[in-house]
């Protein structure tokens, strides 16, 4: 019978995701690191793991669906309660920091307003009142920011959009100090399931260039950032700069490929104009959605406007190669959005 077993560099087996999780480890410098299904699994394994029955969590406001519903259901069915709050305010934080409080869980940037973390503040108030800060990293990675250098507990990272630019690894990272590592180890085999080996193996081939391909979408980015800023139907720009924290520049390398932006109310239903970029985003190797219609979708029209996500709201993802069709794409569609609509026979002037 011929042997059909593959052999080498190529073969998916645990070794991938050992040499993984010691890749995503490295760029971390954590002791450890662990390879997960989902970033879904590995947010809730951490926060089961790293709190006690009683246990209160302090999250932030800007969690999307599905963490935020399965955050809800597992804590509570586990006995822990969780308060979403402002992140990006330390004193909103404190304010929902309760005695039996124990972790606070923040993205580094928030999706889809793209807001910083104050992580070194958060990390110093967090130590001082033994806390555990944990930060989902998804929008940066480690090639643009490293939170257990400020002073985080433990690192998530869903595998998309950053650590595999082509979308087709359904994985999450977990990294941080092996005495926050374990018990997330033992709390995530209850769950069972486990990473898919060939998952394992893209994901440790893309780790290896993750650097390079978030310098060109962070620039990238600026780019149709900075188009979006000069388009009359564009009332806001969502995406921090140096100049707007100046702190950043003591931990951070750059704001990712992510942005978002807010249309004027002319602009009207939003849809064809992401209809109209389809064709530009495939050549890009980028994403247009609208959260109130996807990620937020879930929630009531009430808890949408208090996070911030309006129906004007477009969130967009910037590719490594060259926005240029993009950028034309959405100026386009942009002006047929606000363009006068010619008045019809009949209609009143």
């Amino acid at each position: 019978m011929r042997d059909t077993t593959l052999t080498g560099p190529a073969a998916p087996s645990g070794a991938a995701a050992r040499r993984a999780e010691e890749a995503f480890a490295a760029l971390h410098g954590a002791d450890t690191a662990l390879l997960l299904p989902s970033a879904v699994a590995a947010t809730t394994a951490v926060l089961l793991a790293l709190t006690n029955p009683g246990g209160h969590v302090v999250a932030s406001d800007q969690t999307p669906d599905p963490l935020r519903a399965v955050l809800l259901a597992e804590l509570t069915g586990a006995r822990r309660t969780v308060a979403f709050v402002d992140c990006t305010d330390v004193d909103e934080v404190v304010a929902a920091v309760r005695p039996e409080t124990q972790v606070v869980h923040t993205p580094a940037l928030s999706d889809p307003l793209m807001r910083l973390a104050p992580l070194n503040d958060l990390a110093t108030y967090a130590q001082m009142n033994d806390l555990l800060l944990v930060v989902d990293n998804t929008a940066l990675s480690p090639a643009q920011l490293r939170p257990l250098e400020t002073g985080a507990a433990v690192v998530v990272e869903d595998a998309s959009p950053c650590l595999d630019e082509w979308g087709d690894i359904g994985a999450a990272l977990v990294a941080g100090a092996d005495r926050h590592l374990a018990p997330v180890r033992e709390q995530a085999a209850r769950f069972g399931g486990q990473a898919d080996p060939w998952a394992a193996h893209l994901l440790e081939r893309s780790l290896s260039t993750v650097e390079l391909r978030l310098e060109a979408r962070a620039r990238n980015a600026e780019r149709v950032a900075d188009a979006l800023r000069r388009h009359p139907a564009v009332r806001t720009v969502h995406r921090p700069s140096f100049d707007e924290a100046p702190w950043a520049l003591e931990t951070h390398q750059g704001f990712g490929g992510l942005l978002s932006f807010e249309t004027v109310p002319e602009a009207g239903d939003l849809r064809p104009v992401l209809d109209a970029c389809a064709d530009a985003l495939t050549a890009t190797g980028g994403t247009l959605s609208l959260p109130a219609l996807t990620t937020h979708a879930r929630l009531s029209e009430r808890l949408r406007r208090e996070a911030g996500v309006s129906r004007r709201l477009v969130r967009a993802s910037v590719g490594t190669r060259d926005p240029g069709p993009l950028i034309h794409a959405l100026r386009r569609a942009l002006d047929a959005a606000v363009a006068p609509r010619p008045r019809t026979e009949g209609e009143p002037c």
